[in-house]
């Protein structure tokens, strides 16, 4: 469905071109999203800010025209290890990174993977009561959500 402002101007859902998430170890969630989606390092940046800035950019393979962004401020990493230690995932938001898979026994290989990876299985993969759909939720190594669903799960 379009939208239109009254100058005319179409205002149509734009096309999603990525995701940033602050992380405490960017080693350790490059290494997650390379083997878990699996993704390839389109580029690794640091930046001369006073926070030391480093950034990878991942491209989950077969989204083109997508990435995902990871920024670890290396002179205050150990602030972010502290808060998402000490502050549930419910509490800092519900934010997450939501996955469409086509089949069941894709959403089983996933979870048999991020068990692999030593990921924490935030809700193992279930039936959503009243829906023709299936869910898994794993967290990476900084405690971000990684939805994998299949069939009918949103309304």
């Amino acid at each position: 469905m379009k939208k239109w402002t009254g100058t005319g101007i179409n205002l149509a859902m734009p096309r999603c071109d990525h995701a940033v998430f602050r992380v405490a170890d960017l080693e350790r969630t490059v290494a997650f999203y390379e083997r878990l989606l699996p993704a390839t390092v389109v580029s690794r940046k640091q930046h001369a800010d006073r926070w030391r800035t480093e950034i990878a950019t991942l491209r989950p393979e077969g989204q083109e025209g997508f990435v995902l962004v990871f920024v670890m401020a290396r002179r205050v990493r150990w602030i972010l290890k502290l808060f998402h230690t000490l502050v549930p995932r419910q509490t800092r938001s519900s934010e997450h990174l939501g996955f469409a898979c086509a089949t069941k026994a894709e959403l089983e290989e996933r979870e048999r993977l991020a068990r692999e990876l030593g990921a924490r299985i935030e809700n193992p993969l279930q039936k959503l009561r009243d829906k023709e759909g299936w869910i898994l939720e794993v967290l990476d190594p900084d405690g971000n959500a990684v939805e994998w669903t299949h069939g009918v799960v949103h309304d």
